[in-house]
């Protein structure tokens, strides 16, 4: 595992980019400088009445440290209350990343997310820009209102949008639909969002054959493999076009335990055991 850097870095903007949804960004120049797509942060909140950090994956790095979270409990109700100027403590980066690996020569990449999902997959959007010129191809789902839609548009040659709400965009429905609409086609998927939308995405490609990376979102304890709270059940494939991380320790079925803060969070899709 790479070095991860823990420090208390200044807030420069935390502001609210979609009803319960906001967008906070830190002067963090060490973390921004060695990060990589699909990589994610521990946000440890202040005063110390939150035991554990919250894990949020990494959505920027140019010019400041950028996160994207949403609104759901008594922790990031009081992370949406903490104003420019001030500091708290941050760790990262965390996770082996992982949307781009070693010996992908992917041209066509189609990008596949939802809800928060969406931001950490523009992220790797601009990382693999940066190191190869390849087409990329967004695929979006959100529950009703839409953000980040002009950012995907300037990383990617093709952006498609769908929500659930009537009307919230040109497309009704959930994004494997909006996948299926559009005739996707492409040599490498990756994917985050809810676990449900990864393991439909997971059924899509593999019914076409397109090698899904997926990142997994799961409920982590310290966020660097000294808890072992995060497990993922996982299958060795054996395919040299597929690397994998981690131990391969086989129980009687020939299932792996990984841990997804240090093994992933991104794996193959048909590494893993839905």
């Amino acid at each position: 595992m790479q070095k991860a850097f823990r420090g208390n870095y200044t807030i420069t903007q935390n502001k609210e980019i979609s009803p319960g949804i906001f967008e906070i960004r830190f002067s963090a120049p060490e973390i921004c400088g060695a990060a990589a797509g699909g990589q994610f942060v521990n946000v440890y909140l202040p005063g110390g009445a939150m035991l554990l950090p919250r894990p949020v994956s990494i959505t920027g790095t140019d010019g400041s440290l950028t996160l994207v979270y949403a609104v759901v409990g008594a922790g990031t109700e009081a992370l949406s209350l903490i104003e420019e100027g001030e500091c708290i403590e941050l760790m990262g980066p965390l996770g082996d990343g992982g949307f781009d690996y070693p010996g992908n020569t992917a041209k066509d990449i189609l990008l596949i997310g939802g809800g928060l999902g969406i931001p950490p997959l523009l992220f790797a959007a601009q990382k693999m820009k940066e190191k190869s010129d390849v087409n990329i191809k967004a695929f979006l789902g959100f529950r009703d209102d839409t953000f980040y839609v002009p950012e995907f548009k300037s990383v990617c040659c093709e952006v498609h949008i769908a929500s659930e709400t009537e009307g919230a965009a040109g497309f009704c429905g959930n994004v494997i639909d909006l996948l299926d609409s559009k005739g996707a086609k492409g040599e490498l998927a990756l994917a985050c969002g809810p676990r449900p939308m990864l393991a439909a995405a997971a059924h899509w490609c593999a019914e076409i054959d397109i090698p899904l990376r997926v990142s997994l979102e799961e409920r982590m304890g310290c966020g660097y493999g000294a808890c072992a709270g995060c497990i993922a059940e996982t299958r060795f494939l054996g395919d040299e076009s597929k690397p994998q991380n981690g131990p391969y320790f086989p129980d009687e079925k020939g299932i792996t335990r990984k841990k997804v803060c240090v093994h992933g969070p991104v794996f193959w899709a048909d590494e893993v055991v839905w």
